[in-house]
């Protein structure tokens, strides 16, 4: 959830911060006690007294559980706009869904009337931001009917309190109890009497999008308690992270849930996708500028004399992928969460409504996964791509992968960047040697690969297009500790580790439904790039990071696991490798394996002497400090050596 922005004034206000107790002793008398603060006011005194056991004070209880009865009131109803009455049996109404209030009276026909909307939550950090304000208040006269209607309204998607969902891991849901969902009711406001209904057991009880398992992770606390929060979460916390140093990440992803969840309720799904579009690309254009070292203009505004001031400050570059990986989930998540593609997915088919409302899957024939693959399309450059520039430099594509493995309640770290998206970030657009490049990410999600766009996988996708306007592909991804490979043989098998999804094909995360194998295809391929040129016979003692052409891989019939010898005397070859059953490719069997195939196959299909192949660089950070070779440390948090690993692979480029 991300807060309000916002700022509201009008009325009065008295803060309390740090348990203090503060006493006005003038203006009308009052007594207001809510979350911890006292509020008292009073035209001349307020004295306490014990004569003989002093002063004891009870149990807070809120003034919704006091004042449940009143006169004039006799029920207070929420409708949605058909006018079919809603409360806590209703268990298919949405926030962002259209509402209202009618409070029915009796004796008050003529009288004035104020309503607020209420909001109860067990989440400590849920405010209900903007609920006390002019669009959540009403006031007017009782009609001669004794009725009393609000305008319709709808309530802020973020004030579903995703913080009590739970991943199930033996059906792949997610689920929240009902008693854990957020409840509306209203005070009413009539003969200068206060009354708080419906009453506990009968208010409304709206429900959302539930996150999925990739999405549910970035609510765990940043205190690494194991529970979930819906401010001082992981999400929050990256998307945050560097907001004082350069705060375009922030304000977009803010920028986006205000529109949406505040200002544009009623946006039409073409209004979305234009802000989408937008948002989106934004996302990207700033996370590569973070990454490269630049100037930005400020304006300040001298507050007594209001002149301005422009100066220009320097930026220095910050390499972390993690503001990206987390922004895009949580504007996802919004996205997901807006009542016009809720309601059109109400329409379609049981199978797809199942696939959205228990599985947290978006259907492919709905208008919100077209909307979620421009958001990718944009976020991930896969349309960003342009050759345009290159002038008389060769052209050469490089792609990068998403954090993974971050769950910590499954041995993940949750602190986890992926160097690869880093150097995406990094050299996107940038000249390097005789290069010109570009970059995409990739997520670390089997069903992307697998189907993406047009009934094309990820790669196909993008890849087919671009294939003879290029010079050499490079995909790069996450390795081994403190050492590069140039992998030789990609394989055609999926050895089903769990991808960001939590599909895979381990006894616990295995899914038939959302984890198949290749079908088409030979079971291995082999690396066009120039690795003699990238490889050294004999690694320098004194460097950081060590090269290696790996040409390991394993078959049913046999296999070689040899990755510690130097040089590029090869070993095995292809024709023979053909003829096997595949079992492990040189980088392994996971999707960085799977990408250096897809590539291979798509060349020799396509562009046979197209330079293509997979670079898997350093491992630098896990879930512990973990000693590394030649006295390096892997370290839990991004590792301090990112700015020589990535150097180092500009090295790589001026080589080839």
């Amino acid at each position: 959830m991300r807060e309000t922005t916002k700022m509201y004034v009008g009325g009065s206000k008295t803060k309390i911060v740090r348990g203090e107790y503060t006493i006005k002793s003038d203006g009308n008398h009052s007594m207001w006690v809510t979350k911890g603060n006292i509020i008292v006011t009073a035209e001349k005194q307020i004295t306490q007294q014990g004569e003989k056991t002093g002063v004891s004070h009870g149990n807070y209880v809120p003034p919704e559980e006091i004042y449940t009865t009143h006169p004039k009131v006799e029920k207070v109803e929420f409708l949605d706009e058909n006018n079919k009455l809603l409360n806590q049996n209703t268990k298919d109404f949405f926030y962002g869904q259209k509402l209202k209030i009618k409070v029915s009276t009796s004796n008050a026909k003529g009288k004035s009337i104020y309503v607020d909307l209420q909001g109860k939550t067990k989440s400590i950090n849920q405010k209900f931001d903007i609920l006390n304000t002019k669009r959540f208040s009403w006031n007017g006269l009782v009609t001669h009917e004794e009725v009393f209607e609000t305008q319709l309204f709808v309530l802020n998607p973020n004030w579903y309190s995703d913080d009590f969902e739970e991943y199930d891991y033996n059906v792949h849901e997610t689920k929240i109890k009902e008693e854990d969902l957020n409840e509306f009711f209203a005070k009413v406001i009539l003969d200068a009497k206060n009354v708080f209904l419906p009453q506990t057991g009968n208010r409304l009880r709206p429900i959302s999008y539930k996150r999925n398992y990739e999405e549910l992770i970035g609510l765990f606390k940043t205190d690494d308690s194991g529970v979930k929060d819906l401010l001082t979460n992981y999400e929050n916390f990256y998307i945050d992270k560097y907001a004082g140093e350069n705060e375009d990440i922030k304000d977009i992803v803010d920028d986006f849930s205000e529109w949406l969840c505040e200002d544009h309720t009623e946006a039409s799904i073409e209004e979305i996708n234009a802000k989408v579009s937008e948002s989106a690309g934004k996302l990207w254009d700033y996370a590569v500028l973070q990454h490269q070292d630049h100037s930005m203009k400020l304006t300040t505004t001298n507050n007594k004399t209001g002149v301005k001031k422009e100066e220009i400050k320097e930026r220095k570059a910050i390499l972390d992928d993690r503001p990206l990986y987390w922004a895009r989930i949580a504007m996802q998540v919004i996205l997901k969460r807006q009542y016009v593609f809720i309601k059109e997915i109400k329409a379609l088919s049981q199978k797809d409504q199942e696939d959205f409302f228990k599985k947290s899957i978006i259907p492919k024939s709905s208008k919100l996964w077209k909307t979620i693959v421009l958001f990718e399309e944009k976020s991930r450059n896969y349309t960003g791509i342009d050759f345009s520039k290159a002038d008389n430099k060769k052209k050469i594509l490089i792609t990068g992968f998403d954090p993974f493995v971050l769950n910590p309640q499954k041995d993940g770290n949750i602190l986890q960047s992926n160097p690869s998206g880093i150097n995406a970030l990094t050299l996107y657009n940038k000249i390097i040697g005789n290069y010109f490049i570009q970059t995409f990410i990739c997520p670390v999600r089997y069903a992307d690969f697998d189907r993406f766009k047009n009934d094309k996988g990820l790669i196909e996708y993008l890849i087919e297009p671009l294939i003879k306007n290029v010079d050499m592909i490079i995909t790069v991804s996450q390795g081994d500790v403190f050492r590069f490979d140039v992998d030789r043989f990609p394989c055609k098998n999926r050895g089903g580790f769990a991808d960001n999804m939590y599909w895979g094909n381990s006894s616990e995360s295995y899914n038939e439904k959302y984890f198949n194998q290749l079908n088409e295809g030979k079971e291995f391929y082999e690396t066009t790039l120039p690795y003699k040129k990238i490889v050294p016979n004999k690694n320098n003692i004194t460097d950081v990071f060590w090269i290696y052409l790996n040409q390991t891989y394993n078959s049913y019939h046999g296999g070689d696991n040899d990755k510690t010898t130097e040089g590029v005397i090869l070993r095995s070859k292809l024709l023979d490798l053909q003829k096997q059953k595949s079992y492990e490719g040189s980088g392994g069997d996971y999707l960085s394996n799977e990408i250096f195939y897809r590539v291979a196959k798509l060349r020799t299909e396509l562009y046979s002497t197209l330079p293509t192949g997979h670079l898997h660089i350093p491992l630098t950070q896990f879930g512990s400090d973990i000693p590394a070779p030649r006295g390096n440390i892997v370290t839990r948090d991004i590792n301090p050596k990112i700015n020589i690993l990535i150097e180092e692979i500009k090295n790589i480029i001026i080589k080839i």
